[in-house]
């Protein structure tokens, strides 16, 4: 019976190829397995027979540390006569082999395994290690049958392509059979890992969730009076109003309000001046116990008369628009000082300017 020859290359590139690609699971490390694997086999040409043959290897391999493993492999193939030698037999004991004739070999061996990755995923490795075989021709070569072998080797093992942790297993190895003179044989394996034990997997511990959070307590003067908001019954203070510890505006005090302009020579609000009044709207509804009287002011440029007139008439305007936006008649009123008042020198434009005013005073 002769073996067909196989470009080993090529086998040896496709079960590799094949292993990098198998579908992978998430599984725990095994540390205790068995390995199964058929290999093809090329051997040395002194043996004289064919050159190739299929073989298979059982190995039983567990962790010693860490990345390191060692496994017991038991390995047999039988190599075929060469027809092509028509050599006459060797005496008994002879370190040749020029005959051909077929030869059963088979071993035993032990490796140490490193692998880079531990065998978690798809994970590397190199092995190295020592072994006898048995050499079982059909001529007598006495002690020579039984003989030491060392052997070096490198592959891969996939991680898990099933829920098991069944993993495939490729490798290329060297053997030196010191047989005969020495033989250098080669073997492409490539098969299936079994896991046998694994470790437990430490169960990931839930952090425990994060305390809530305690309400910040924030300190805010939303309107600058000096109350904070969560004391103040009086929210929207109008500026520099002096308050009560409740941030209530205290009676008999005088306050200018901001930006109340009118046309020129007129009573009528511009729009800038309404925008301010808002303001104004918003605290007196938030002041409901406080009466108001409005004061209008000129300056002191023009007739007497005239100013007294237009300042009562823009003090008017202003409560008609307090009103008109929801703040009781009953505690508003309105009077004109015209020039009698001033706070400035009318003698400079700033001065005039500043005397040109709209007042509230709290009662």
């Amino acid at each position: 019976m002769h073996s067909t020859h196989v470009p080993m290359k090529k086998i040896a590139g496709i079960a590799l190829v094949a292993a990098l690609t198998a579908t992978t699971q998430a599984v725990a490390q095994e540390d205790k397995y068995i390995d199964i694997m058929p290999f093809l086999t090329r051997v040395d040409e002194e043996r004289n027979t064919e050159r190739q043959a299929a073989g298979l290897r059982a190995a039983y391999g567990w962790q010693t540390s860490g990345n390191w493993f060692t496994e017991v492999h038991l390995f047999g193939t039988q190599l075929d006569e060469n027809d092509s030698n028509f050599a006459p037999p060797p005496p008994p004991f002879s370190d040749e082999l020029y005959p051909s004739g077929d030869n059963d070999l088979s071993g035993l061996g032990m490796d140490a395994v490193y692998h880079f990755n531990g065998r978690q995923g798809y994970s590397p490795f190199l092995l190295g290690g020592v072994g006898v075989t048995h050499n079982n021709t059909k001529y007598d070569y006495g002690y020579q049958d039984t003989n030491a072998f060392v052997n070096l080797g490198a592959g891969i093992t996939s991680g898990a392509i099933s829920r098991s942790g069944l993993k495939i297993r490729a490798e290329v190895r060297y053997m030196r059979d010191f047989f005969a003179g020495d033989m250098n044989d080669w073997q492409f394996g490539f098969g299936l890992s079994i896991p046998l034990s694994c470790p437990p997997v430490a169960t990931p511990v839930a952090a425990p969730p994060p305390p809530e959070p305690k309400p910040e307590i924030v300190n805010l003067d939303s309107d600058g009076d000096g109350v904070l908001d969560r004391n103040d019954r009086c929210p929207n203070t109008l500026p520099g109003a002096q308050v009560d510890e409740f941030g209530c505006v205290v009676a008999e005090q005088t306050i200018t309000l901001e930006n109340i302009q009118f046309e020129l020579n007129s009573a009528k609000l511009t729009a800038r001046a309404e925008a301010s009044l808002n303001k104004v709207v918003r605290s007196l509804r938030d002041q409901s116990n406080t009466q108001v009287e409005v004061a209008g002011h000129t300056d002191s440029q023009g007739d007497d008369g005239y100013n007294l007139r237009l300042s009562g008439q823009r003090a008017e305007s202003v409560r008609r628009y307090l009103i008109q936006n929801g703040i009781s008649a009953s505690r508003i009123s309105a009077k004109g000082y015209g020039e009698t008042q001033p706070v400035a020198s009318n003698a400079t434009k700033a001065g005039r300017a500043q005397n040109r005013r709209v007042e509230l005073t709290f009662r």
